[in-house]
């Protein structure tokens, strides 16, 4: 007997349901493996221009990820070779410290409040306690470590992340073509373009940020030491090493360092305060435009919505990859369907 087409659209649209609800099922219940395959991406999209341009002297890419890997090794073992003994020991003299830095804070803040308060200026209450900060640090950390199964998971994931990276770095092009055959002939060479352009922008980010990170953490620890501010080395630190996630560094730096110049004197805290202005004004002005925004051609605000969106759902791994990831998005919409409307 003979199948009516309209029973046959019936059966294929309930299969498609079928299999779309499954496939949907499946990446929920892996997605602590899809989130390392996206870093993955993420550090080969940063490594791809060197293993490309050593094809050029015939260098294996085998070779290329390896020298990159030694080579960040290195310069981590060299810093803290020489920077992680006194990083110890300004952290833990700012922690013995802190309870005295925070109270004499809460008491200047409280004059300009009660100063405010004599002449009529609307000024903010001050706060009874710090509840709400050190929620939102448990948060991300219960995030984090729920991606992570715990510390050891994101230390078996770390090193899952390089492996899965040197992968798709050696067999890029292999792997491509193999998405390609996927795709129908009519649309491959559009979605090679689209491909090559967003691992491209989400390289760029990273050698980008990674690079204004660095910088601004140096420009504060030195403007600091300039100063006499102490701590003034952790703070940079904290300022590099945050900075990662851009919007967080510089202003948990700032709170530090003007905490800890406000030990010695109000003086120094507002110099301290024009160091962070100052760094500040660098990385938004020159660095991030110059390095950031030419990569990622994203819209700070984007920006900051994916990353409050990433810690949301990830944690600090899920701020760090989600700018990245939005610019690789950005990019394939935009080759694939905002591009063609607009030259229809």
């Amino acid at each position: 007997m003979t199948e009516r087409p309209g029973e046959l659209i019936t059966w294929r649209a309930i299969g498609r349901v079928l299999l779309t609800g499954a496939a949907v099922w499946v990446l929920i219940e892996s997605w602590e493996f899809w989130i390392l395959l996206f870093m993955a991406l993420i550090v080969a999209a940063a490594i791809l221009p060197a293993a490309r341009w050593a094809d050029h002297y015939r260098v294996p890419r085998l070779v290329t990820v390896l020298g990159v890997y030694a080579a960040a090794a290195l310069v981590v073992g060299v810093l803290g070779r020489f920077l992680f003994p006194a990083l110890v020991e300004q952290g833990a003299q700012f922690v013995s410290q802190l309870p005295v830095l925070v109270e004499k804070g809460r008491t200047l803040l409280a004059h300009v409040i009660a100063w405010g308060a004599r002449w009529d200026i609307p000024l903010p209450s001050l706060p009874n306690e710090g509840d709400s900060l050190k929620r939102l640090g448990e948060v991300l950390l219960a995030n984090t470590l729920a991606v992570t199964r715990g510390a050891v998971g994101a230390v078996v994931g770390f090193f899952v992340v390089l492996v899965l990276a040197a992968y798709v770095v050696i067999d890029a092009e292999h792997i491509g073509r193999g998405l390609q055959n996927m795709l129908p002939p009519a649309h491959r060479q559009q979605a090679a373009r689209a491909a090559g352009a967003a691992l491209s922008r989400m390289g760029g980010y990273v050698r980008g940020q990674l690079v204004v990170s660095l910088s601004v953490g140096a420009v504060i620890a030195v403007g600091l030491a300039l100063l006499g501010v102490p701590y003034w080395l952790l703070i940079g630190g904290v300022a590099a090493g945050l900075n990662v996630v851009p919007f967080l560094g510089s202003p948990a730096a700032a709170v530090l360092g003007i905490l800890a110049a406000l030990n010695i004197s109000p003086t120094l805290a507002l110099w301290a305060a024009l160091v962070f202005w100052g760094a500040n004004l660098l990385e938004a002005k020159l660095l991030v435009p110059q390095l950031v925004g030419r990569a990622t051609g994203l819209h700070p605000l984007a920006v900051l919505v994916a990353i409050l969106v990433g810690a949301k759902l990830a944690g600090i791994i899920g701020a760090l990859i989600a700018v990245p990831l939005l610019a690789g998005a950005w990019e394939i919409l935009r080759a694939l369907y905002i591009e063609p409307r607009e030259q229809a």
